[in-house]
């Protein structure tokens, strides 16, 4: 038997839904059923399932262990098993190596369950790391996101601390994210520095005096004979920047269906079978000093581009290389 008390963390919640949390392999009718013939009781007085379970209430559950055992999840889960990438984990962070064509949150009904911060809660729930039934005011959220058909790095917080913690690092840039992409064109190293402003109705980033200072530095440009491979410091954080500033200057990303040449788009299409933008958030750096989770100071977590993306680098230097 167990007894369980309730703190600020899971008090709110119906007696009934704190159970199915608590073992989820149990159904709601037996889950009534306990209740009702008081197996479940709340300060070890008889209680009805949509009783609202207040702070220091003791939840106690006169079953024995292994029937609860039963009813509990008890399965070893991998990251694999809900489709994830996991580069770096412990008790306060995860970061995730999101693939293209994947969101980071669900857009509408269609996506539940198939975006990267819904397959990291299920995993942490599967695992343990997780336990809604004792932590109902907080979630696991990600700290930062890609577009759908961005691929790299995700932070996500398992903890509210870390949660608040990390949202005012990246919020004061205090952690480095580098990019890296294939564009059409040569250009130089230096700061994209042109002003963008969002226009809702088409989801886009326009150029423009009116719009917010944005700033996109190039550290580096590779020429590929006609394209280059450019690693990016993104210095600011604009809806679609990275993607709006390379347009604005004439050097598109391959592949970035809003912004990018539709000829040159149709040629890697065809030829690779591109369905996605060459834009990959391939490195994260944490500072040298922080005031907190001090063992990840100075921290370099590094994403290896996808199988297609160094495919199509590979034959673009041996074109190069072979004239």
């Amino acid at each position: 038997m167990k007894h369980i008390e309730i703190d600020e963390r899971n008090s709110g919640q119906r007696l009934d839904r704190f159970i199915s949390k608590l073992m989820p392999k149990m159904g709601k009718n037996m889950v009534q059923k306990f209740i009702r013939t008081k197996k479940i009781k709340v300060n070890k007085k008889r209680s009805e399932a949509d009783y609202i379970l207040k702070d220091t209430d003791i939840v106690n559950i006169y079953i024995y262990d292994e029937v609860i055992e039963k009813y509990q999840d008890k399965r070893v889960y991998t990251a694999d098993d809900f489709n994830l990438k996991v580069v770096y984990e412990d008790d306060d962070i995860i970061i995730i190596d999101k693939p293209a064509g994947i969101l980071s949150h669900a857009a509408d009904k269609k996506d539940y369950g198939k975006n990267i911060v819904d397959m990291m809660v299920s995993y942490l729930i599967k695992r343990g790391a997780f336990v809604p039934a004792k932590d109902s005011t907080f979630t696991p959220a990600l700290v930062n996101r890609l577009d759908r058909n961005t691929a790299g790095l995700i932070l996500g917080a398992k903890t509210y601390d870390s949660l608040k913690y990390f949202n005012e690092l990246f919020k004061r840039r205090e952690v480095t994210k580098l990019y890296e992409s294939l564009v059409a064109g040569r250009l130089s190293t230096g700061i994209i520095d042109l002003s963008l402003q969002k226009d809702e109705d088409k989801n886009i980033s326009k150029v423009g005096q009116a719009g917010k200072k944005s700033m996109t530095k190039i550290i580096s440009a590779e020429d590929l004979g006609g394209y280059s491979l450019v690693r990016i410091d993104l210095l600011t954080g604009r809806t679609h920047q990275i993607r709006a500033h390379l347009a604005a200057i004439n050097n598109p990303i391959i592949g970035d269906i809003k912004y990018g040449d539709k000829k040159v788009n149709s040629y890697f299409q065809k030829k690779y079978g591109l369905n996605h933008q060459l834009l990959h958030s391939y490195k994260l750096i944490f500072p040298e000093k922080m005031e907190k989770y001090r063992h990840l100071e100075g921290r370099k977590f590094v994403s290896k581009r996808d199988s297609k993306f160094d495919q199509i680098l590979k034959d673009l230097r041996k074109d190069r290389g072979s004239k």
